[in-house]
């Protein structure tokens, strides 16, 4: 045998080892990420469990005696104690050992542990596929990264083809990318921030645009400079559990937080100290500010509770007011008086409260499955130089969006006199991901998106019959009320940007934003400037600006 042959059968004989040992690995990677998926669906699966129990099991709790046969005691404690019968699974925590009165043994402390082991499996998973896809060193990683990267390109694949597929479900009209990138509306990451070490659940920005507040599973709300360079102000610490929910007073020197350790607490932003902390009736899961009065808030709480609170007068229940629902309340929107509050619930209802009276003044059900409504949110409305024309022309801005746990944004028109007029439903919006998930949104439109809208192409325009048309949409058609832009976070890791502005039935996905790798909560546009917020179950807070600077 010649020496070239021989050294050729002994190399073959070195590389057949290293491939099987490279299949093996991946097998065993593959295998690992497998089992890390399925204990994170089983976990989803045992949180939402938890929350329809709860809701299903309250009124049971109240009119019956306590799951042990006493009487008495905290609700909340009851409906934990009869949900740990039912929610126990191989794949879910156990719940510890609780007693009646204690806050450990709430809910709350179930709901946050799932979550959290939520984002720690998540992220494991992420971490899995990451040291799969990194190169090594010697000939198995060169092996290992090629097969690795075939691996995930089809997964890549995959989940593209499915997006693509939930793109062109709906009313969508149809237009390349390169037409949303000549308007001008492309978004692009600006800054990372980190220093959450937990999901992040709520952001928002402060009416002057100079603060940015983030809440956190990890209980803690910072605040950052809400300027280009985004730098962390301060850390606020006193929850007891996850934050829920976040607030801005008007002049943007007070903040509030919600959480489920059951209170709200106030902050003074020039000094990062927390002022007071007030109990709530459940827990905790939105709140908001009176718009003209920072002595006054509102919250929504997991016991059906509508509170408004006035800040100026001693004890809770002296300065309390509180309006009984029949389902949770999840969210909430307050009327630029302060006399008027929208609701939305678990039930899938969307009421307007007259809070002098107490009364519902309307009730609409979201969709005729009353699957839980998420998050609501109305438009701001905008002027020039960062004025805000809901505090001088028009108080109460017309479009609401409301997220429910459908997958599907239904944007409505409140009419030119709200709350007198019944919303009418204007667009169904499909394309991102938010079912069994509090996912959340925020509408941005503004003088400067009426040259965009202007730019459109003339193009097809798919109607809600699904028969498409010629149509050329012209700039100066579009008037500043319909030059409407609705970010939406979603449970794949994109936040989504519609332009919902068209007529009824029609709009656009302009863009999906990727940069996180968890689930996208909340997002938040900044008051003036051309930014958006974004907050992740990947403990990051990402923001996001045009690529065009425009010259002063």
């Amino acid at each position: 045998m010649s020496a070239s042959a021989a050294g050729g059968h002994a190399s073959s004989q070195q590389v057949d080892p290293a491939i099987e040992k490279l299949v093996r690995e991946t097998k065993s990677l593959k295998a690992k990420i497998d089992l890390l998926e399925a204990e994170n669906k089983a976990l989803k699966k045992s949180i939402f469990e938890l929350s329809y129990i709860y809701s299903s099991h309250l009124d049971a709790v109240r009119q019956g005696p306590m799951p042990d046969g006493k009487s008495g005691g905290s609700t909340d404690d009851a409906i934990v104690n009869n949900m740990a019968t039912h929610t126990h699974s191989p794949n879910s925590p156990t719940p510890h050992t609780q007693t009646q009165g204690t806050v450990l043994g709430d809910m709350a402390s179930a709901v946050g542990q799932l979550l959290s082991n939520m984002s720690i499996a998540s992220q494991q998973a992420n971490s899995t596929e990451s040291s799969a896809a990194s190169p090594g060193s010697g000939t198995d990683a060169s092996t290992r990264g090629g097969s690795e990267a075939q691996l995930k390109s089809a997964d890549l694949i995959k989940v593209e083809d499915d997006s693509v597929r939930r793109l062109n479900m709906g009313s969508i009209v149809a237009r390349q990318d390169s037409s949303s990138k000549s308007d001008g509306r492309q978004f692009f990451l600006k800054n990372d921030l980190k220093g959450h070490q937990g999901a992040v659940y709520s952001v928002q920005y402060s009416p002057n645009g100079k603060f940015l507040a983030t809440g956190s599973f990890d209980k803690t709300v910072r605040i950052w400079d809400g300027s280009t360079n985004m730098n962390e102000l301060f850390v606020l610490k006193g929850h007891g559990l996850n934050i829920s929910d976040l607030a801005w007073g008007y002049d943007s020197s007070l903040l509030l937080s919600a959480a489920y350790d059951k209170t709200c607490k106030l902050w003074d932003v020039e000094s990062g100290k927390q002022l007071e902390s007030f109990e709530g009736e459940g827990f905790v899961q939105c709140v908001r500010f009176h718009p003209q009065d920072n002595h006054v808030f509102f919250n929504g709480t997991t016991r059906n509770i509508l509170s408004m609170i006035d800040t100026r007068k001693e004890g809770a229940s002296s300065g309390s007011l509180s309006f009984k629902n029949d389902a949770m309340i999840n969210s909430i929107y307050v009327y630029h008086d302060g006399l008027t509050v929208i609701s939305g619930d678990s039930s899938g209802y969307l009421k307007t409260w007259d809070v002098r009276t107490g009364k519902v003044l309307q009730s609409i059900l979201n969709e005729s499955t009353k699957k839980p409504i998420a998050n609501i949110a109305v438009s701001k409305q905008r002027g020039s130089d960062g004025i805000n024309l809901a505090e001088t022309e028009e108080p109460e801005s017309r479009w609401l969006a409301v997220n429910s746990y459908d997958n599907v944004i239904r944007v409505y028109d409140r009419g030119f006199e709200p709350p007198t007029t019944v919303p009418r439903l204007i667009h169904s919006l499909k394309g991102y991901r938010n079912k069994h998930w509090p996912i959340k949104s925020a509408f941005f439109h503004g003088k400067d998106y009426i040259a965009g809208a202007a730019a459109r192409r003339p193009g097809k325009v798919r109607g809600g019959d699904g028969e498409e048309t010629s149509q050329s949409v012209l700039g100066k058609d579009i008037p500043l009320e319909s030059s409407l832009i609705l970010a939406s976070g979603s449970m794949d890791p994109y936040v989504y940007l519609f332009d919902v502005g068209g007529g009824d039935g029609q709009y656009e996905v302009l863009q999906k934003l990727g940069g996180h790798t968890d689930r996208v909560y909340d997002v938040d546009f900044h008051p003036v400037d051309h930014v958006l917020a974004s907050g992740s179950a990947d403990f990051s807070v990402k923001v996001w600006g045009r690529a065009s600077k425009r010259k002063k």
